[in-house]
């Protein structure tokens, strides 16, 4: 008889016993899970998500202190065109925002009363010149008649001269040639050309120095006219509005057609390279502020040097206006009244903690920031601020180099010492 061995077949537990284990574990993990979040969460007074918020880390070394405000490029030599005389617009050559040379015309008036007026003064100044020149010639003439009996009489004078002179030395000699009486009628004769000779010559002396008065009273009739003509030319020529300097046309409102008064305003011209900054800053400010100080300009597209040249006396509207000179190239796209934003350094801290400046803080009070630590929360702890620069400001006490800050406006966490970052 042969006796086989059987299989022994083990007898599994149920699906469901084995179910049961496994659910057990996992359940134990999950509330392991869930006893430890909810110990973290417990712990902390609020959370929020951490990246919807900015950080800083403090750092350590050399700060400097500056304020910032916003303000327009002014060019430093303007003017202001103004017609000369009143006319109507007969065309505009040169509009607003167009570069210019001295000399360009930037519009043309009219006004026929000062043509006509113009063209009248000069037919009486060229009448006059004509009278001047007839004049000329008539004095002359006259002075030439007059110096020709000047040399009549010097003629009739010497010729007498002459026969008394030989009448005295036949009177000597006794000839009996010449009698007395006639000799005494020589010497008369002699002594009367002669006067007549100096009388003659006064009278030409004195035409002479009578012609250069009149010649000279009417030289200064034809020059009074002809300012008078060069003034109504002028004015004529004022018609012509012409640019006063090299530079950009800023303002024009000149239309076809309008009616222009003396003095009405025509352009607004601006030398481009003269330009400065102009910045508003808070009054608050305004006190670390001082002459010589240095400065940076931006325009948007590039940064230039500058230093502080003007500080206003005057507060306007809580704010205080700085005027920058700029010492270098300014950028292709400067131009005047162009927006800019500037900051003056103050001061230097050559090694001191700063941060980066969090949100609505201001320097010199102690505030209270959020520092994080390394399970994730931010606490709340108090820290002592010094001078605040535009972007940094000076950490006296409160945080340690390598400390990281909260930067984001935490004014809704201020009743909770303590918030998890998620």
């Amino acid at each position: 008889m042969i006796i086989m061995d059987k299989k022994r077949t083990t007898n599994k537990p149920p699906f469901w016993k084995q179910s049961k284990v496994l659910v057990s574990v996992v359940g134990l993990a999950l509330f392991f899970t869930l006893y430890m979040v909810s110990q973290k969460f417990t712990s902390a007074d609020m959370q929020v998500n951490a990246e919807h918020l900015l950080y800083s880390k403090v750092q350590q070394g050399p700060l400097t202190i500056s304020v910032s405000g916003n303000g327009v490029l002014v060019p430093e030599n303007i003017q202001w065109l103004a017609a000369r005389v009143s006319g109507r617009v007969e065309q505009v050559v040169i509009k607003a925002g167009t570069k210019v040379m001295l000399g360009d015309v930037i519009a043309v008036l009219s006004n026929p009363e000062l043509e006509q007026r113009a063209e009248e003064t000069r037919w009486d100044y060229e009448a006059l010149i004509a009278q001047v020149e007839a004049l000329n010639v008539e004095l002359e003439s006259s002075l030439l008649q007059q110096k020709s009996q000047v040399l009549h009489a010097q003629f009739a004078y010497e010729s007498a001269d002459l026969q008394l002179t030989a009448e005295t030395q036949l009177i000597a000699s006794n000839t009996g040639v010449v009698s007395e009486i006639n000799f005494k009628k020589t010497q008369m004769n002699v002594s009367q050309l002669k006067r007549s000779w100096q009388i003659q010559q006064q009278l030409y002396e004195k035409f002479a120095l009578n012609m250069k008065a009149k010649i000279k009273a009417k030289n200064a009739e034809l020059n009074k006219l002809a300012k008078v003509l060069q003034r109504a030319e002028s004015r004529v020529a004022a018609l012509s509005i012409t640019a006063p300097m090299n530079g950009i046309v800023q303002e024009s409102d000149l239309k076809s057609g309008q009616q222009i008064a003396i003095g009405g305003l025509v352009a607004k011209i601006a030398d481009p390279k003269s330009l400065f900054a102009e910045l508003q800053l808070s009054e608050l400010n305004i006190g670390e502020v001082s002459l010589g100080q240095t400065a940076v300009i931006d325009t948007r597209n590039g940064t230039v040097a500058g230093e502080v040249i003007r500080i206003d006396p005057n507060v306007n509207n809580g704010n205080v206006q700085v005027d920058i000179k700029i010492l270098q190239t300014l950028p292709k796209n400067a131009r005047p009244d162009l927006s800019i934003t500037g900051k003056i350094n103050v001061s230097e801290l050559e090694n001191t903690l700063y941060v980066q400046r969090p949100a609505f803080v201001r320097a010199n009070v102690s505030s209270s920031l959020y520092r994080l630590d390394d399970e994730g929360y931010a606490r709340k702890v108090t820290v002592q601020l010094g001078q605040g620069s535009v972007n940094q400001i000076q950490v006296l006490s409160g945080l340690q180099a390598g400390d990281e800050i909260v930067l984001s406006d935490t004014s809704n966490w201020q009743t909770h010492n303590t918030v998890l970052l998620n």
